[in-house]
């Protein structure tokens, strides 16, 4: 973690993957994140340059949003499958994942980058996930843990117009009438 440290410190962080295959086996820092791993160590290993220790990283209970989003977009779709199956990932994020690598979406639903946008957006709006999920169910009349993959596009530019209103960035859209009585 000290080298971690060191290197965000000198913003080279991004030369992390090539120092560890020098410092410590694959199989040690697969034991660091299986073991009881803080959200620093994660985001440490979420860089590593093997696959294996991703995907150990992408399933562990306390993985942050920070690391779900540098997850989502990683090569390796085992690593992506390891994300989407964690209960503790993003739920947008994991909706994007399921949209991406998944069979074709019918036209007018939501794709994985409206999920991501969405998600981008609630994270600049310093919102957590489960305030975008209850945004989702009072705004658009989803469940959104059952029904996300159901979204329209439509649905999903309500939730992004409802977010910039929510940032000062326009006007707070209308409530759509299905939604009114919850």
């Amino acid at each position: 973690m000290a080298l971690y440290r060191g290197l965000l410190a000198a913003g080279t962080d991004d030369q992390l993957a090539g120092v560890l295959d020098r410092v410590r086996p694959i199989q040690h820092r697969v034991t660091l994140v299986q073991a009881d791993s803080d959200v620093e160590t994660l985001e440490a290993l979420a860089r590593d340059p093997h696959a294996h220790v991703r995907r150990v990283v992408a399933s562990h209970p306390r993985i942050s949003e920070e690391v779900s989003f540098r997850l989502s977009e990683d090569q390796d779709a085992q690593v992506r499958l390891a994300l989407r199956k964690n209960p503790a990932a993003h739920p947008f994020i994991a909706a994007a994942i399921t949209a991406e690598d998944g069979p074709p979406r019918a036209p007018g639903l939501a794709r994985a980058e409206h999920y991501l946008e969405a998600a981008w957006q609630a994270r600049r709006g310093r919102l957590t996930a489960g305030d975008l999920l209850e945004m989702t169910e009072d705004w658009v009349g989803l469940d959104a843990r059952e029904q996300l993959m159901e979204m329209t596009i439509e649905q999903v530019q309500l939730i992004l117009d409802v977010l910039a209103a929510h940032m000062g960035r326009g006007p707070m859209p209308p409530r759509p009438r299905r939604a009114r009585g919850r």
